[in-house]
């Protein structure tokens, strides 16, 4: 079942239920009104009743010729007069749905209508002189009450019962109800109508959230909620565009970390496929036929090469699963004794390629793993002669700064060489990416060693930066946080 629907019927019960009991307490509260003005009016005529008849029997017990008689004369004379006294008060009061009896010494005496047998027994229990009872009793299908009163005349008790129609209070409560379920139904279709437009327009937001989930687990990422209320379901809204954008931000990433993971399988394959050629042919070579001996040393000498090459990669690539999982340690290191022995570690290549190297520092401290920094620095430095030409200078340039407000320490290494374009520059740090593949490879290049300083200057928070374009040099800049 829909969220709406469960809405609109939760709102349909909740609705009947309150306008139910709101309409039960009012129309019992109505028809209470009712009883109470029937009861009082039924009390008011018993009172006038009972207050005429004792106004005339007490005439007649006062009069001389009732004193003088016997007792049993007098009862005889009681009934009879109670007889006429009931007839004229009869004739007296206008009560055209009232009737009235009048029993004396617990008997019957005299009725209005001839109807003593119906009277109710239990009216008269427990009953004392000056107290009155009533009782709401069905009589014929319809609803009467009695009222009857109690007197002490002659030291027996006298009581007056009124009989009133109150069918018409009944009647009242039936048109109510009848006219409340009929204005409930009424109410109850509207408001549901109401309400399930309200429940569509408030659950619409909650629909396209549902439609756009369903379309991004079917691949689509794209999908966004368009929803510019600011309650909690905007709020909502908001939080499953961000977490959407999250998604596909990471899904791009992930695209782009399988792309490079299979680019890096594809360049590695690439890399060792031409050392693992030469050195099967060289060696199949020297397996299946006899070489005079100085084939047989250039044959030793490219399989060498292309081993140590080999080495060379492998190290590299253990270098960056090493350091992709393991924290690194940090020490202080001095920049002037950091810079020589950088110095002594690139001089023997830099001879070969006849090229110098030019420090210019400022002394100072840096925390930093020594060892993983000299790599970047040798790497760096050996990127610089491949692609300077012999007689070119490299110059190694250190000074201290602030970068926000606090210490830091640029370095910057400079050649002079071939240069790099635009596209070569931002693809630097790609693993296995070289500019000129040709040069480094003779060089004994896999085009790992950048991929590795970027990932050791990450590990440290460092940041850099490169200035270069074809045939103007490129510079390199590094600034590491903390230089004292």
């Amino acid at each position: 079942m829909k969220f709406r629907n469960k809405v609109l019927i939760m709102n349909v019960l909740l609705l009947s239920a309150g306008l139910g009991l709101v309409g039960y307490l009012m129309i019992r509260k109505n028809f209470e009104i009712l009883q109470r003005a029937g009861l009082s009016r039924a009390v008011v005529e018993n009172n006038l009743v009972q207050s005429s008849v004792e106004y005339d029997l007490l005439q007649v017990l006062n009069s001389t010729g009732y004193q003088e008689k016997e007792e049993q004369s007098r009862a005889w004379q009681m009934r009879r007069e109670l007889a006429e006294i009931g007839g004229r008060v009869k004739g007296s009061m206008m009560m055209t749905d009232t009737a009235f009896y009048i029993y004396y010494k617990s008997s019957y005496e005299y009725s209005s209508d001839g109807g003593e047998n119906r009277i109710p027994v239990r009216l008269f229990y427990n009953m004392r002189a000056g107290e009155k009872n009533y009782l709401v009793c069905e009589e014929e299908g319809r609803k009467v009450i009695y009222v009857t009163s109690c007197s002490l005349v002659g030291e027996q008790y006298l009581h007056i019962i009124s009989r009133s129609d109150i069918s018409e209070n009944y009647k009242v409560l039936t048109e109510q109800i009848w006219y409340f379920r009929l204005v409930i139904l009424v109410v109850l279709a509207a408001a549901s109508l109401l309400m399930l437009l309200a429940s569509r327009y408030l659950t619409r937001p909650l629909e396209l959230l549902n439609q756009a989930s369903s379309e991004i687990a079917r691949g689509d990422y794209s999908q966004r909620v368009n929803v510019s209320s600011q309650d909690e379901v905007g709020q909502l809204a908001g939080q499953f565009n961000r977490m959407a954008q999250a998604v596909s931000d990471h899904i791009v990433q992930l695209n782009e970390m399988v792309h490079s993971r299979e680019q890096f399988v594809a360049d590695f394959t690439h890399e060792i496929k031409t050392p693992m050629t030469a050195i099967i042919g060289y060696a199949d070579t020297m397996r299946s036929m006899e070489l005079p001996r100085q084939e047989q040393i250039l044959a030793l000498n490219y399989i060498f090469s292309e081993g140590k090459r080999l080495e060379n990669l492998s190290g590299r690539l253990f270098e960056l699963l090493y350091l992709k999982r393991t924290d690194i340690e940090r020490q202080p290191v001095h920049i002037s004794d950091f810079i020589a022995e950088i110095r002594e570690i690139t001089e023997p290549i830099m001879k070969r390629g006849k090229l110098s190297i030019t420090t210019d520092v400022e002394d100072g401290v840096i925390w930093v793993n020594r060892e993983l920094f000299v790599t970047v620095f040798v790497n760096v430095i050996d990127n610089a002669r491949k692609a300077s030409c012999p007689g070119g200078e490299i110059r190694i340039l250190g000074r201290r700064t602030e970068t926000e407000g606090e210490g830091a320490y640029e370095f910057s290494v400079e050649d002079d060489g071939i240069g790099m374009n635009e596209e070569e520059v931002k693809r630097m740090w790609d693993e296995f990416y070289m500019a000129d593949k040709s040069r480094s490879r003779k060089e004994g290049g896999a085009g790992i060693g950048m991929s590795l300083v970027a990932l050791i200057l990450s590990r440290h928070g460092a940041e850099w930066d490169v200035e270069s374009s074809p045939g103007h040099g490129t510079k390199i800049r590094i600034w590491i946080e903390g230089g004292e």
